[in-house]
């Protein structure tokens, strides 16, 4: 006897969450682009620090859109928590 498993779509919030996210990294590499334009340093100030605020806006539209599970589960995955923790305690990361 088999059961047939039908694969669950994943919301459109989801979806939506998840390209925040990948847009969130390239608008971080914005930061670099702006770096070699030729303005002065204020004007690269400015744009920076509005590409760094539209970066954050994205970073947390996207963490609500794919939900606490989502985000806590892709932190245990790359050891996050597990690295602060050890850079609070004054402890070397151990090497995998």
């Amino acid at each position: 006897m088999t059961v047939n498993v039908t694969p669950r779509k994943k919301p459109i919030r989801f979806k939506i969450g998840v390209a925040l996210l990948v847009c969130c990294a390239l608008i971080y590499l914005g930061v670099l682009v702006v770096l070699f334009l030729p303005l002065d340093a204020v004007g690269k100030a400015a744009i920076i620090g509005g590409v760094v605020v539209a970066a954050e806006t994205c970073t947390v539209l996207g963490v609500a859109g794919v939900g606490k599970e989502a985000v806590q589960a892709l932190k245990a995955r790359f050891g996050l928590k597990r690295r602060k923790r050890d850079r609070v305690d004054g402890r070397a990361p151990v090497a995998k």
